[in-house]
């Protein structure tokens, strides 16, 4: 079949129907990365793509960045959080290929901080508060997987800190972990073993997961990958390359033509602003290829920092109170619109930003599709 007509018949599929296709052809699968495909996607279907940046501020809702299609058509909804019962919800984690977030809002009720969780989708403004985990354990790590689109289905995992009593160290030195998992086939937390980190090893702060091949990924602090599996709901390390072994703190994943990527500064460059690409490989899982150099090299701006690969071509840059797109083929980098800098902090990390590729279908939230839950359970309605 002709490639042209492929990625056609491919620009017409859903977001997560889109991977099904890839496996067809090697070219069409690389130039489906592309964002003139993702852009020509974007205009055939009714989706979205962009960004939720949170702010630092109290009381001030995540703005939403849009990129591509969605800036020329203003007939579209308005893609925001104004729907959730509260005001100073923040994203805790982002299933960034379904467009489904959850929130946490921390808020008193009888003299005594309790949070509630909340899973949505912006794009139907569809909502629901979820039974609370153990939330006298303080969070190190969470992260959200849509495991199944019909019947729709969630997982998320949570990883906290045991109380003093609870904590202890193995004769191997390990270090235990409270591990939580939400299924929402179950609709409730279930307590896993504990995770065992090897000694000096941990979470980094505010470290969001990479979600690839049905695992959440986290970056650790002495350099490695710690993954959890959802079908499993098992925790294993790999190794990250030796050649990038360095300052964690320099290092970032991120998802490549849908394989799990590191982001390296690249110390052989004799310039600022150079950037080296590792792609870990699908088959073996085992090793890592240096794909791409990149180099920043049409604005100054000394913080500049590489924050998703919004394509293969294109990628989403923040600086000093600045956000834009940087193109790999041209070596231009593109400002974003003015009204949608005012709502950025001066300095913007990884870990208020939040890809946003979905949708705007309706999901379902409000019942158990396989009627394992026999509680009654009070139904949150949609906005």
């Amino acid at each position: 079949m002709n490639e042209d007509l492929i990625l056609d018949i491919m620009s017409c599929c859903p977001a997560t129907e889109i991977s099904k296709f890839r496996i067809l052809n090697k070219a069409c699968n690389k130039r489906s990365y592309e964002f003139y495909f993702i852009n020509h996607h974007l205009h055939k279907t009714n989706s979205a793509l962009g960004y939720f940046i949170q702010g630092h501020k109290k009381c001030r809702r995540p703005g939403f960045v849009v990129f591509g299609a969605e800036e020329e058509a203003p007939e579209k909804p308005r893609i925001s959080l104004d729907f959730l019962p509260s005001r100073d919800a923040k994203i805790e984690a982002c299933d960034a290929h379904h467009g489904f977030l959850l929130c946490v809002d921390d808020r008193f009720k009888g003299g005594r901080r309790i949070p509630d969780y909340i899973v949505c989708k912006p794009t139907t403004k569809q909502y629901r508060i979820i039974p609370n985990p153990k939330t006298r354990f303080f969070t190190i790590a969470i992260g959200l997987m849509v495991v199944q689109s019909n019947p729709f289905r969630y997982k998320i995992v949570r990883v906290s800190e045991p109380q003093p009593w609870e904590r202890r160290k193995t004769s191997e030195g390990f270090c235990n972990l409270n591990c939580e998992v939400f299924d929402s086939d179950t609709y409730a937390w279930k307590r896993l073993d504990d995770l065992e980190l090897p000694s000096g090893e941990f979470f980094r702060r505010s470290e969001k997961p990479e979600s690839l091949y049905g695992f959440l990924h986290w970056l650790t602090g002495e350099n490695n990958v710690i993954q959890f599996c959802m079908q499993t709901e098992t925790w294993s390390f790999f190794p990250l390359p030796e050649d990038v072994i360095g300052d964690g703190s320099s290092l970032d994943l991120v998802s490549y033509e849908g394989k799990l990527a590191v982001l390296s500064p690249n110390s052989n460059s004799n310039s600022r602003g150079g950037y080296e690409l590792w792609v870990l490989d699908n088959s073996s899982r085992k090793s890592w290829a240096n794909v791409k150099d990149v180099q920043f090299t049409d604005f100054e701006d000394k913080y500049a920092k590489p924050l998703w690969f919004l394509s293969n071509d294109v990628i989403l840059v923040a600086g000093f109170a600045r956000l834009g797109l940087y193109n790999t083929n041209s070596n231009k980098f593109q400002y974003l619109h003015k009204t949608t800098q005012e709502c950025l902090p001066y300095y913007l990390p990884r870990d208020v930003c939040f890809p946003f590729y979905s949708n705007f279908e309706r999901i379902c939230l409000n019942e158990d599709h396989i009627g394992r839950s026999k509680t009654k359970q009070k139904k949150i309605e949609n906005c």
